[in-house]
């Protein structure tokens, strides 16, 4: 990861956000607002928050054999859902397509495949800055939306504990969070950075940037769809998380 310095435009105040009853708290001002649910206050959280549970989720899922420690609470969030949403009251169900099994050698080629990919994330050394300040320095050049920032932490705790096509560690969790928020925020926003710059936020070549972001759209299996239900879900399992570790620190 190169060190670069960006001045200017999107620059803000990233160390900001409420505290941890931000689910449980009303509106500023108390004003009324038309009840979307329980899931639509996940659009209350700060994306400065967001960022913060991604931050905490991504390090946690870092740690030796967190896969079966983790996969009860934080994976609640990110399992896969059989039905979408088309914005009436009952969701569509999608039809169950029944394949026939995949043989030894074709089960070989994807885990042989996944493996290739995985490698593209990481890096030669641990880059000497943390993921905290990583991620607070994309925010401050590109800030993200709340949205984008916990459906990055959906896909890669799927891709870790759910489906098991990669493991995090302090040589790649920089380069896959870079992807993960790059893939998410064209999956979910009308609009987004110039290639050119989140590369050069993130301290990476425009070239590899885009191979980055191929790579995890593979290991997702372009299965990016994310609803207000799942982001509540899973932002509900981080804080309860951040809040065990905090009370075992204590």
């Amino acid at each position: 990861m190169n060190g670069c310095h960006t001045e200017g435009e999107g620059a803000q105040d990233a160390s900001s956000g409420p505290g941890p009853a931000y689910l449980n708290s009303p509106r500023a001002g108390g004003e009324a607002t038309l009840d979307l649910g329980e899931a639509a206050r996940v659009f209350d959280i700060l994306p400065t928050t967001a960022l913060e549970l991604l931050c905490v989720n991504v390090e946690f899922l870092a740690r030796p054999n967190v896969g079966i420690v983790v996969e009860p609470v934080l994976a609640a969030g990110s399992a896969r859902s059989d039905t979408m949403s088309s914005g009436e009251a009952t969701p569509t169900k999608i039809t169950e397509l029944h394949c026939s099994p995949m043989s030894h050698e074709e089960a070989a080629r994807d885990r042989l495949q996944q493996s290739m990919l995985s490698k593209r994330f990481l890096s030669k050394r641990a880059p000497p800055i943390a993921l905290r300040d990583y991620l607070l320095r994309l925010h401050r050049y590109c800030p993200m939306s709340t949205a984008v920032y916990l459906a990055t932490s959906i896909y890669i705790t799927r891709m870790t504990t759910v489906d098991r096509v990669m493991s995090v560690d302090s040589k790649n969790m920089h380069r896959l969070v870079l992807a993960g928020l790059r893939v998410a925020m064209k999956a979910l926003e009308d609009l987004s950075y110039p290639h050119s710059r989140i590369a050069k936020v993130g301290g990476v070549s425009e070239r590899e940037l885009s191979r980055l972001e191929i790579s995890f759209c593979f290991l997702t299996d372009f299965d990016l769809r994310v609803d207000a239900q799942m982001l509540f879900d899973q932002a509900q399992s981080l804080q309860s998380s951040m809040d065990l570790v905090l009370t075992e620190m204590g």
